[in-house]
């Protein structure tokens, strides 16, 4: 087993309240709860679906759900706390795009937590660094957390790069145009595999490995030789012999849908491995921006788990690219061997590049019994 592991996670999604209800949503390929909206950029959740929850708590509703799904001691002291945020937040500023300074779940509280502010990747750039901080024996815990508002902001950002699409996204589609921008919150329990054990639980999956990357020849659009390199390292550190599952950044733009499937064909050309799939959740919650990979995560390890791939909705025409399977919109894929690896990939502006690799966690074989023989 790694020495790193996923024991709990939670998720806000325009599904709904909980991973369960994220997973089930993308299970069934069928379109979230959206709100209305003045910014045709952004595809809101829908309050009603989340009985009229208002933003302000839903980091804590992630964060109170992966505690409990890791079955983290009430009298413990809270684990340390990462933030996947654009920035911390200026005294008195209440700008949506800036990470509390002050975080508050349940009976627990975490002030100044460390914010992890790295574009679009900051949720897996905050993933690989718990995981270091773990490895290194810093920490036996660490919480990687994050939220994300439909804003101005982030719209006329996002129109200045000329990068919004129509609705919906179509990631992966031969007609997709751009982003849309999505909102929800999400939070990942990282444990020392050890650690877990000595609480006795059992993790949901090992992260077998964890890459952070900045590089690339532009500044807003992805580069295939960087996006390669990260998902190469990856699966070489973890000693990957094979990769089923990718959960695709995938925004839904021409250029960056297109960087990341020449990626993945090239990889698994060069490896001679079997047609991989892809999916992304994006054609269905949109762009959460640097929370945007939790729900990714969320689905990896129910890949690994449960040998599910969600399609991807919004996929109706997909591109054809030799090496990769791109499961058009409709209900999941029920794999009927186990997945072992998913690979989950992160890109953002500035040359922001991620990627985390997530292995099934094999189940325990009690020890064969040999009866003493008959002698009678």
């Amino acid at each position: 087993m790694s020495d790193v592991v996923v024991t709990g996670m939670g998720v806000v999604s325009a599904y709904g309240r909980g991973v369960p209800a994220l997973l089930d949503g993308l299970a069934t390929g069928r379109p979230p709860s959206v709100g209305a909206s003045d910014d045709a950029a952004t595809r809101p959740i829908d309050r009603a679906v989340l009985d009229g929850a208002e933003p302000a708590s839903w980091l804590a509703s992630a964060i109170d759900e992966a505690l409990a799904e890791a079955r983290w001691p009430s009298r413990a002291p809270s684990p340390l706390l990462l933030l996947a945020a654009q920035a911390e937040a200026p005294p008195g500023e209440q700008n949506p795009l800036s990470a509390p300074n002050t975080v508050v779940a349940g009976a627990r509280r975490w002030d100044r937590p460390l914010v992890v502010s790295h574009a679009c990747a900051s949720a897996l750039f905050g993933i690989h660094l718990a995981a270091r901080l773990i490895r290194g024996g810093a920490h036996d815990a660490v919480l990687v957390a994050g939220v994300s508002v439909c804003n101005p902001y982030a719209s006329e950002s996002l129109r200045v790069v000329k990068a919004i699409g129509t609705a919906p996204s179509r990631p992966f589609d031969r007609v997709r145009d751009g982003i849309l921008i999505g909102e929800g919150s999400g939070a990942v329990l990282l444990e020392r595999a050890s650690a877990a054990a000595a609480r006795g639980v059992t993790p949901l999956a090992e992260l077998a490995a964890s890459v952070a990357q900045i590089g690339g020849r532009s500044s807003v659009a992805s580069d295939p030789e960087v996006v390669y390199a990260c998902m190469v390292r990856a699966l070489d550190e973890a000693g990957a012999s094979g990769l089923d599952y990718v959960h695709a950044h995938a925004t839904g733009t021409v250029q960056g849908d297109e960087a990341e499937l020449q990626a993945v064909a090239r990889l698994v050309a060069e490896r001679a491995w079997p047609a991989v799939s892809v999916s992304s959740h994006k054609g269905a919650l949109g762009h959460l921006l640097h929370a945007s990979a939790f729900p990714g995560v969320a689905v990896a390890v129910s890949a690994v788990r449960d040998a599910v791939i969600p399609t991807t909705v919004g996929l109706r025409e997909p591109v054809v690219i030799d090496g990769v399977d791109l499961p058009v919109e409709g209900a999941a894929l029920r794999r009927n061997r186990p997945v072992e690896h998913a690979l989950v990939n992160a890109f953002g502006f500035g040359g922001n590049n991620a990627s985390v690799l997530l292995r099934r966690i094999r189940p325990l074989v009690p020890p064969r019994t040999t009866e003493s023989p008959d002698l009678g």
